[in-house]
């Protein structure tokens, strides 16, 4: 019989750190209760099913259930049970250290562990919450904010990766021997919380905002795997221009080195002007908070239009807008070659009560890579399928004009909507062709599959 367990969520929504509640874990459920003085202030919650004028000072329960042993937006900070994450190795690696104990590849999936890793790792992250192990951490945290210094990065540089990592706040020493000065733990693409001149990168970094910084951003910071992802930062930035250039609302980017390893500076998406949390939550977490899901793709493009006209929950403020908005996303990811548009790669921030779409993030063309070469990660409009009474699979063309139907485009809109995008990707494939650092086998694979989607859009 396990212990129960239980922390604190905080959050620092209007720019002060305030106590949202208490979390509860048993071994059959999780249990969530909002502070009556959190109530007052009238701020979003711990998500948007779990808001809390829904519930009050009632306790939230769920059922602790695969793949979710906490609330959808809790889980959402620890990284997931991969034994290819760079996040989640590092911290094992970290608690192991640390504490004297052994994570095995076996403890990957082991609950102990994420327990664990939430309690260094659930704070300061992407998003809106901070979960602490007790209000006297979170105390301390918040009224210990690092001074903030912007360093030239060097060979000298007197600091391991460890500081921008936002779980660990002390054992600098014990970072530095687990880890050593660079991120070597092989696996998902490596990010880093950190912060840059707000004119953008100059050479020059600091540690992720906790309170109102002027003169800095807070960016993360992307490593390019040259050995899984060959060229990806390149492509990265080639994928955030065009959709910059289709109209899209694309955060500043700069592509860098540090230490040597190619990587990518992305302004953060989940702060605004003031280095202050946005409300923030991936599709993943608020349709999982309310149906079950299996994974960040076990669903479908159309069900997601409908879910945002039909939730009892209200997804976004304006209907209309956000489903033409999951259409073109859709179809650009199409025609840019990036088949991994799942439900984590899809947000919706809160920004003066306006619920909407966040700026875009992760669009890279995956398709350039054998292993995520696929033509999108969720169906939708029935592609591929063969409908009751059809003896023919349903096209691409035809896919894509179903789901433009599902998102309340009439026949003109869509077929102006196609042509707009196929006019504003024209030159993807001769962009590709310039880039540098990418392969020419990655290059040829892009721009065969690519121009595939072009063909059977055009007929």
């Amino acid at each position: 019989m396990s212990t129960d367990r239980e922390a604190v969520v905080w959050t620092r929504l209007d720019g002060k750190p305030n106590r949202m509640g208490r979390l509860y874990v048993t071994d059959k459920e999780c249990r969530f209760t909002y502070d009556d003085d959190y109530l007052q202030l009238n701020l979003p919650g711990l998500g948007l099913v779990y808001a809390p004028e829904f519930y009050g000072n009632t306790t939230i329960s769920r059922e602790r259930k695969k793949p979710f042993d906490l609330f959808p937006p809790i889980q959402s900070l620890i990284p997931p049970r991969q034994s290819d994450n760079f996040q989640r190795n590092l911290a094992l690696k970290y608690l192991q250290t640390k504490n004297n104990q052994k994570y095995s590849t076996t403890d990957m999936t082991s609950f102990d562990a994420d327990w664990e890793i939430l309690k260094i790792s659930g704070h300061g992250g992407i998003g809106h919450l901070d979960v602490f192990e007790n209000d006297d951490s979170a105390e301390n945290w918040y009224a210990n904010p690092p001074h903030h210094e912007l360093i030239e990065i060097s060979d000298e540089l007197g600091f391991s990766l460890k500081q921008f990592m936002t779980w660990f706040e002390e054992d600098i020493e014990v970072f530095i021997q687990t880890v050593g000065p660079t991120p070597s733990v092989g696996g998902a693409i490596p990010k880093l919380l950190l912060s840059i001149p707000e004119s953008g990168w100059d050479g020059r970094i600091g540690l992720p905002t906790r309170v109102k910084t002027p003169g800095v951003i807070d960016v993360v910071l992307k490593f390019e795997q040259t050995t899984r992802y060959p060229g990806i930062i390149e492509l990265e930035m080639l994928a955030l221009e065009m959709h910059r250039e289709a109209g899209f609302n694309v955060p500043r980017y700069w592509r860098c080195f540090f230490k040597g390893m190619p990587a990518l500076a992305i302004e953060r998406f989940d702060r605004d002007q003031n280095n202050t949390p946005l409300c923030s939550e991936t599709l993943y977490s608020i349709l999982a908070s309310g149906i079950p899901l299996s994974n960040h793709y076990d669903y479908r493009y159309d069900l997601i239009a409908q879910a945002i006209d039909l939730s009892p929950v209200e997804i976004v403020s304006d209907t209309v807008e956000a489903k033409t908005h999951l259409f073109k996303r859709v179809l650009m990811s199409l025609l840019t070659g990036n088949g991994d548009l799942h439900l984590e790669n899809l947000s919706i921030t809160c920004n003066d009560n306006i619920k909407g779409f966040s700026r875009i993030y992760d669009p890279a063309p995956m398709r350039a890579y054998a292993q995520h070469d696929m033509i999108s990660v969720m169906p939708f409009g029935e592609y591929g399928e063969t409908p009751g009474g059809s003896e023919e699979p349903v096209t691409l063309k035809l896919a894509v004009e179903r789901f433009a139907k599902s998102c309340g485009l009439n026949k003109t809109q869509t077929v102006e909507t196609i042509n707009d995008y196929l006019s504003k990707t024209s030159e993807f494939s001769n962009r590709i062709g310039k880039l540098k650092t990418v392969p020419d086998e990655n290059k040829e694979r892009l721009i065969k599959q690519t121009e595939n989607i072009r063909r059977k859009l055009h007929t």
